[in-house]
């Protein structure tokens, strides 16, 4: 979520033996990771000061739950000119009992060519710290410090300082307990917050805040309703909507399955729920059952789409599971939506196939594991004729022993991408269907379901 790069430079991992990095586990920067490891003493002055206020705090590293920066100590290059000007280093105060803001976050200035000096303190309640985060809130090219303090099981405190010379400046602090995210949301070159609050009263009050700069701090200019009967936020995504308004795509788990609210703002700037519908507080257009598939650019144009799926007939209802077509939809600023392209998906062995237009209403498919034993699984696929079905294609995926000579019988084409340790192949019969693709088109049309990592 947090993607705009800082260059910031991650020291290491966890520093937790100060003899450990003496003996060489030197600093690296995210530009040199591929690169021999810088020594530790060019960081000795850093590490004896950051020793020194750990002695006088009584502290320990403080853990960092989430995100794409958790090491406990961090150093940065805010204005992004190219110099390490500062060092945030991530503490929990142990020895005083009682203490209601034992988190800390040291920040030191650097002072010379090997050498930084603590300038001061932030502090915050809890336990950990859930995620840091550094964007450019107020648009002055440089980036402020975002912090998400863990207060409690699903309660955070979030919030936002501006790191100077010489002291900070506390942006903004609000108790939030679903997730949140940045984004260019009106498009004026700095990143907005949107903070996702679950009603824990019961009254579905469910809602997205929105949270600008204005007047020296981060300002709530606005809110828009979740759909109702939220259980919690599976995700929230900046992205595009169609015709290349920005958009945030949050989707929450709901009593029997999931529903995706696409926000955006009014042209007169407040924040909108463009697919809650108002009879149910709920974004119809987007609710699914099935929930093995999440929103993703499925067609690689910058704009999210939403899954839309569909159960396909059962050939034997008592013992196939179901198996669903997607229809992938955008929409637009005005909550419409188009369908951009329609796949199967099969997330238990790792694909997914692009299907041709005519193949919806034509097709169902069913699983064939009957050699899973010797590390063949199976998808065919039926064409309907005549009331019956018959197979015309299957997808095989194969990690057995004798993979290599299975996808070399007679008929089998190899699908990209395939490894040491898994073939993906296809059997195709024209002569059942004229299906609309052939074994020239079939490897264009496989993909592999790649993975998706977030936190917040």
């Amino acid at each position: 979520m947090m993607k705009r790069a800082l260059r910031a430079l991650l020291l290491c991992l966890l520093w937790g033996a100060t003899a450990l990095a003496l003996s060489g586990c030197g600093i690296q920067s995210v530009d040199n990771l591929y690169a021999l490891p810088a020594l530790a003493e060019e960081y000795a002055g850093l590490q004896s000061n950051i020793d020194a206020t750990m002695r006088e705090l009584g502290a320990e590293y403080a853990v960092i739950n989430y995100g794409s920066n958790t090491s406990n100590i961090q150093l940065l290059d805010l204005d992004g000119n190219g110099t390490q000007e500062a060092a945030a280093v991530f503490l929990r105060v142990t020895n005083a009992s009682g203490d209601e803001k034992p988190l800390r976050v040291c920040v030191f200035r650097r002072t010379g060519e090997d050498d930084y000096r603590q300038v001061y303190t932030l502090e915050g309640e809890g336990s950990s710290i859930n995620s840091v985060a550094y964007e450019d809130l107020t648009g002055d090219g440089s980036m402020e410090m975002i912090v998400s303090w863990q207060m409690g099981a699903g309660v955070h405190s979030l919030a936002a300082y501006a790191l100077n010379q010489t002291d900070s400046n506390e942006l903004m602090s609000v108790v939030y307990n679903e997730t949140y995210l940045t984004t260019d949301m009106d498009q004026d070159g700095d990143r907005e917050l949107i903070i996702l609050q679950q009603d824990g009263s019961g009254a579905g009050n469910d809602r997205a805040e929105y949270y600008d700069f204005r007047d020296g701090s981060m300002v709530m200019t606005s809110t828009a309703p979740l759909s109702q009967g939220m259980r919690d936020v599976v995700s929230a995504k900046a992205s595009r909507l169609a015709g290349g308004d920005p958009g945030v795509y949050v989707t929450l788990e709901l009593a029997d399955g999931q529903a995706t609210d696409v926000l955006a703002l009014t042209k007169d700037g407040a924040l909108t729920n463009l697919t809650r519908e108002p009879d149910g507080g709920v974004s119809h257009s987007t609710y699914r059952e099935y929930t093995e598939v999440a929103p993703t650019d499925i067609d690689g144009d910058g704009v999210l789409e939403i899954p839309d799926p569909e159960l396909l007939p059962a050939l034997d209802p008592e013992n196939d599971s179901p198996q669903y077509l997607i229809r992938w939809r955008q929409f637009n600023r005005r909550g419409r939506s188009t369908v951009r392209c329609v796949t199967y998906h099969c997330t238990v062995d790792g694909w997914y196939l692009t299907l041709p237009d005519s193949w919806e209403g034509q097709i169902t498919a069913a699983r064939d594991d009957s050699l899973s034993g010797r590390g063949e699984r199976a998808v065919v696929f039926y064409h309907q004729s005549g009331g019956e079905y018959q197979s015309f294609l299957t997808v095989y995926r194969l990690t057995g022993n004798n993979r290599q000579a299975r996808a070399a019988l007679p008929g089998r084409l190899t699908l990209p991408p395939s490894d040491s340790s898994t073939i993906y192949c296809a059997a195709l019969d024209p002569s059942v269907w004229a299906c609309g693709t052939d074994e020239t088109d079939l490897p264009q049309r496989f993909s592999i379901i790649t993975a998706e990592w977030s936190a917040q």
